[in-house]
This record gives structure tokens, sequence and C-alpha cells, in this order.
């Protein structure tokens, strides 16, 4: 089966093969015929139109040329005329032997003076005066009338190139005598050798157009060939000529024209100059010469692709199945490895509920106990102070645990958002130091602090900050010995910028210290030391990666040294912009720094315990609370109030009926004017940055996270109402 599928794949392989080597066999000979033919139509025109320039330049040549022969001449015959005058007022006598010094002087070949009659007076020339040749050249000239009216007109010239028979020319000029009533005439021949060396000829033109590979070039003036590549045409009747006569039918002087000339063909074209004909054809054979090596070149290259192909091919059906082994080998070996994953994955997920149920129990267990101890002790107040103090600190605890789980997955999907709110560096240190120090004291551990820095007033988010400063020196307490000491040094690192600036936070303790094994774990999650105080305080080994990843998200950096039992230095290096306007963000915080007394809340809970403490908490800073239990109970309440009676609106999220979503959406959708301005803040256990979104969409102006810090809830419900003892019961007039 397998033979008979291998068989089939190469019988389809060379057919196809075979149908696609005809195509390309097709398309190349069409191909290179179009594109021979385009080249030679391309290299036929430049080389016509190349001799057409020429040509135009070559008349204007000698156009150029002849006039100054003529004007020369007619010079040589002035001077003749001006010395003979001079010397015959002299006193010489005029004769043969004056005219032949003039002769020689001038380098002319000879000068012949006439009377007013045209008679001849005197007469010389290079080869002696019994030579008449070149006089009996020039006699039907000097006879013509316009000659002879020269005699009585002094400003008459006359000049005249004469063609020899030769091949050479003489040019003739005359002009009146000076001396007395005449003619003076002057010549000068020029040989055919000096013009065929020296003078450019339309022959000259076509030098170096071989007819073999560039094709015959004529050039016909009057019907006669008088310059071609092929030398055997000149001075042969065009008419005479087949091609010629079949190109003068092509009007179109920019194609090439294909020619039917007996048993041969023709590619040619016809090109017209001002005084000329240009004519240029080639035989189609030159012209496609080239055309079965081409295609055969090409068919050679594509059989060895082809065969390249096949052996590829053949190369790879080889390998498959040992391709496919591998493969499968692979297969096995990942889901082996997946499995090992799946089993660690399992393993550490085990872990870390197995910690987490013993982190999470303990301070609840704490506060259950310290619950019983405090009823047992109902009378003794100290004791029951004692029992809530150490409640409140395990709420911490728990508290703690479970920011450190949200902050970690809020940090995985990228839902952290930075803050930049102006805040006091000093401060936030201090409140820093003031919750590590109480743990420090306990076990005696010595905390000391310097700050070196320039500016204090920055803007950026004090919150995260506080957390990495907190995750960084609670690890110094823990994994510290009792009776040591803890460092920490803030400086400011000089910057280009006078808009930003770096601090840098330097944490050294007389720890522990870490092994060389979980150094490099130090900052993945759920990583714990396994000794020292890391059993005694717990925890849930996030830490440090939320410190890590904070720091990264805030453009800075974290880096560590540790030797075992000397103690651990970490280095923070946080970017912050500088508060330029501090003045403005003082007298915001002031504005925001007032009561809530006599203030009239509408609050919004299902839970009973949590309504019980959140209307004890406001009632005991002043304010009047009014009561609803879901969101449809709360719209219904507002809709029958009066307006401007409630100043805020404190709205739960998750509620029967109607959720606080809703609740804020249909408040903000009704028909009356506090309804649109009256601030409804979300006061809810739902703490990520999407519900923080979603409130701010439903008409919310705030969020607040459960358990509520009633200080943060008091200052948020100032700025938002603008109260300052009896603000509102003005806007509450002003709205009656």
């Amino acid at each position: 089966m397998e033979k008979n599928k291998q068989d089939w794949i190469k019988m389809k392989f060379w057919t196809v093969s075979a149908v696609l080597g005809m195509c390309l066999t097709c398309f190349t000979v069409l191909y290179f015929f179009y594109f021979s033919k385009a080249r030679e139509e391309s290299r036929l025109l430049n080389i016509v139109n190349y001799v057409k320039v020429q040509c135009s330049v070559y008349t204007r040549y000698n156009e150029v040329s002849e006039c100054k022969c003529l004007i020369r001449a007619i010079e040589s015959a002035r001077q003749v005329s001006v010395v003979i005058d001079a010397k015959t007022q002299d006193g010489r006598e005029f004769n043969n032997q004056l005219l032949e010094e003039c002769t020689d002087q001038l380098w002319l070949t000879g000068a012949i003076v006439l009377d007013a009659n045209g008679n001849t007076v005197g007469e010389y020339n290079e080869s002696g005066s019994g030579d008449r040749s070149r006089f009996a050249k020039i006699q039907k000239h000097i006879n013509k009338e316009t000659i002879l009216d020269i005699a009585d007109h002094e400003e008459k010239v006359y000049s005249q190139q004469i063609s020899c028979d030769d091949g050479g020319h003489i040019d003739v000029a005359a002009c009146a005598r000076k001396d007395e009533p005449g003619i003076v005439i002057t010549y000068y021949y020029t040989s055919a050798e000096f013009l065929q060396n020296y003078k450019l000829t339309i022959q000259s033109l076509l030098n170096g157009y071989q007819t073999f590979s560039d094709g015959t070039i004529m050039i016909v003036d009057s019907g006669v060939v008088i310059a071609s590549n092929d030398t055997s045409l000149i001075g042969q009747d065009a008419k005479k000529q087949e091609v010629v006569q079949a190109l003068k039918k092509n009007t179109d002087s920019r194609h090439l024209m294909h020619l039917n000339v007996g048993d041969d063909f023709y590619y040619g074209l016809m090109l017209k100059q001002r005084d000329y004909y240009i004519y240029a054809y080639i035989p189609e054979r030159t012209v496609f010469h080239t055309l079965p090596q081409n295609v055969i070149m090409v068919m050679f290259i594509y059989m060895v692709v082809v065969t390249l192909v096949w052996l590829l091919l053949k190369k790879s059906r080889e390998n498959s199945i040992k391709i496919e082994k591998e493969r499968e080998q692979e297969y096995q070996r990942k889901l082996l490895e997946e499995a090992k994953k799946a089993e660690a994955a399992n393993r550490a997920k085990t872990e870390f509920l197995q910690r987490m149920s013993h982190d999470i129990r303990t301070p609840i267990n704490g506060i259950c106990g310290m619950v019983d101890v405090g009823d047992h002790y109902s009378n003794d107040l100290q004791k029951q102070a004692d029992c809530r103090k150490k409640i409140r600190e395990a709420s911490n605890i728990l508290l703690e645990l479970i920011n450190e789980v949200l902050d970690m997955s809020k940090l995985e999907s990228g839902e952290i958002l930075l803050e930049e709110k102006p805040f006091d560096v000093y401060k936030t240190i201090n409140d820093v130091m003031d919750l590590v120090g109480r743990q420090a004291d306990e076990r005696g551990i010595k905390v000391e602090q310097t700050i070196e820095i320039e500016h204090r007033k920055l803007l950026g988010s004090s919150l995260y900050l506080k957390r990495m400063l907190m995750n960084i020196l609670s690890n110094a307490v823990k994994y510290n010995k009792d009776y040591g000491s803890i460092d920490l040094s803030c400086k400011e690192i000089p910057s280009h910028s006078t808009e930003s600036t770096m601090l840098e936070f330097t944490c050294r303790d007389t720890g522990i210290g870490m092994s060389s094994g979980f150094k490099e774990h130090v900052f993945e999650s759920f990583a714990r030391e396994q000794k020292g105080g890391a059993s005694k305080f717990g925890g849930t080994g996030l830490g440090m990666t939320i410190t890590k990843n904070l720091a990264e998200k805030m453009g800075g950096t974290i880096t560590f040294e540790s030797e075992r039992d000397k103690g651990t230095t970490f280095v923070l290096r946080i970017p912050f912009k500088i508060d330029l306007d501090t003045d403005k963000h003082k007298e915001q915080k002031n504005v925001s720094e007032r009561s809530i007394k006599d203030l009239n809340i509408l609050l919004v809970e299902d839970n009973e315990l949590n309504m019980e403490i959140a209307e004890f908490l406001l009632q005991n800073e002043g304010a009047q609370v009014t009561k609803a239990w879901n969101g449809q109970e709360a719209v219904e309440i507002f809709e029958k109030s009066r307006s401007g009676e409630f100043d805020v609106i404190l709205m739960d999220i998750m509620m029967p009926v109607m959720n606080g979503y809703e609740a804020a959406k249909m408040i903000r959708s009704l028909d009356r004017k506090d309804a649109k301005v009256v601030p409804i803040i979300a006061m809810t256990a739902n703490a990520f940055t999407e519900d923080k979104l979603r409130a701010k969409e439903a008409g919310m102006d705030e969020h607040i996270a459960k358990p509520v810090d009633v200080k943060l809830l008091v200052k948020v419900i100032s700025r938002l109402v603008g109260n300052n003892l009896g603000g509102i019961r003005n806007e509450k007039e002003k709205m009656e």
C-alpha cells in the first residue's frame, strides 16, 4: 500500500513537472521573442537617431567650414589687391613676378588679375604660368557678369567653392583692384587626400558599425546611397534596393517593420533627416539568433531545479519516518513533562493552600480566642482593652495576607494603575517606620533612619511606595536576630531633569541572611526561607515578588546583597516627579481636611453587621444616617426626599433586588437637580481596578474598599461635599 502511494506520488510529480515544463517553454519562447525584438528595436533606433544627429552636425560643420574657407579666400584677394597697390605706388611695375611674391606670401595656389573688360593682365600659379589646368577649371566662373561687375564696385566681392574631378576643391575669391580699374582673383586648391584625412564626411559617421551585428545602415541623398557601413552599396541607386522600397511603406519611424524581400526576412526602419534619408535593417535570423540558446538555457535550469526538488522530496520522504518517530518520542516526552509540571503545580497549589490555611487560621484563631478571653474577663477593663488590641493586630495581619494575594493577582493581570498624587517623602517614611518600629520593639531590634534629600514634596503613588518599604522592612524584622539592628537610608540621585528625581532607599539588617540556593528564588512567587523568623511570622511568600513588580511598574529597580549569618542589604531606586505646585496642593489638602458633622447621609448596605458598623462610624463623626437595605429601596427613599435633603450617598455594590451600579444609574437619571450633583460613593469589598472603572461608568464619584478606613472616608466625603460648617446648608437653601 505504501509502495503504491509512493509510485502514485512519483507519477504525479513528473506529470506536473512535464506540464509545467511545456508551459514554461511556451512562455520562454514568447518572452525572448518579444525581448529580442524590443532589444533590437531599441538598438536600431539608437543607431538611426545617432546617425541623424551626426548628419545634422556634419551638415552644419561643413557649411561653417566652407564659409570660413571662402572668407579666408576673400581676405587673401583683398590683401593681394592692397599689396599690388602699395608696390605700384612705390614705383614698382606690375608683372607676374609681383603676383608670385603675393601668392607665396599668402600661401595661395594661384592668382589672376583682370582689367575692367575682363582681359587677363597677369597670372600666376604654383605650377607655373604655363599650366592652365586649374585656370581652365575656374575659367567658366571668372567670366561671369557677377565677377566682371566687381571692377566698377569696390565694395563688392565674390567667392565660390569649386569641386574638382580628383575629389579636391578650389576656393575662388575676387575683389576690385585698388591701383587701377580691374579685378584680382585668388584661388586655393585643397587636395582630396587632405580632405579625406581632415574633413568630416558622412561615411566616417558609420565607422565602427558592422553589418553582421549591427545590420545594414544607409544614408541616401537624392535617391543615391552616399554612405553605408556596407561600402558596396555606396553610389548605387536606392530605388533598385528592394529593402529600401519596402521601408518607404513604413510610416512609423519608432517601431521595427517586418520585411519580406524575396526569400529573406528582415526587420528595419526608416528615418528622414533634413537633407537625407536614413535606412537601417537587419536579417530576422540575426535578431533572434540568441532565442534557441536562451530557451535551452531556461529549460536546462528548469530540469536542474526539478531534479533537485525531486531529490529533496525523496530525501524528505526518507526522513519522514524518522522525523515522525522523533515527533512521537518528543510528544511522549512532552506528555511526561506536562504531567510532571501538572503534578508540581498541584503540589505548589496544595502547599500554597496549606500555607494560606495555616496563615489565615492563625489570626482568625487569635481573634476568636481573644473574644472568648474578653467574655471571661468582662469586668476587667484593662484585660478588655488588651484583648481588643490583640484582636486588631490579628485582623491587620489577616487583612495584610488577603491584600498581598489580591495585589499579586492585580499585578499579574496588569490591573495596577499608578497614581500621580502629591505626597511628602518624610511623612511616608515615618508612617512606615512607625508600623515597623512596633514589630521591631517586640524583639529588641534597633531601627534607625537617615534621610538626605533635597525635594521632599513629590508626585506619585505613596501607597505603593509604602507597600514596597513595608515589605522590605518587615522581612528585615522577620529574618533578623533578636536585639539586632536595621538601618534605612534615603538619598536623592542627581538628575539632569528639573521636573523629576530618583530616590534610592537602602535597607541594611544584621539578620540571618540568605542561603546561596534561596538567592535565586527570592523574587519568585510563594518563595520563603524556611529558617529563622519565617515560621514565626508566617506570610504568603509574595512580598518580594510584589515589591519587584511594583518597582518595575514605576520605572525603578530593586537589588540585594546577602551573606549567611551576617545580614542582607536591599537597594530600591524609584523615579518620581517633583511637586512644583506645592502651595496649590497644600490648599487642596486644607480643603479636604474637614468634618462630616451634621451631614445627612443615605447609607445603602444589605449586610446587617456592615450596616451597624458603618452607621456607628458615621454617627460617631456627627453625621445623620438614613438606612436603605438594597438599591431599589435607596432609589425610592431618594425619590421621596426633599431636594437637597441628602448630602451624600454611601452605596454598597453587591446587593439583592437592585445592585449598586443600577441604583446609581437610576438616581442619576432622575429629573431633579440634586440627582445630578449629589456625591455617590461606592463602599464595597470589590477592590479591583475594573470595579473602580465600572463604578465611575455608573455615575459614582469615588470608590472606597472595605474594611473602611474612617479617616479616609471622612476625608473623601468632606472633599466631595465641600462642607465647611454650614456650607451644605447654604447650598440647600439655594436649591430650595
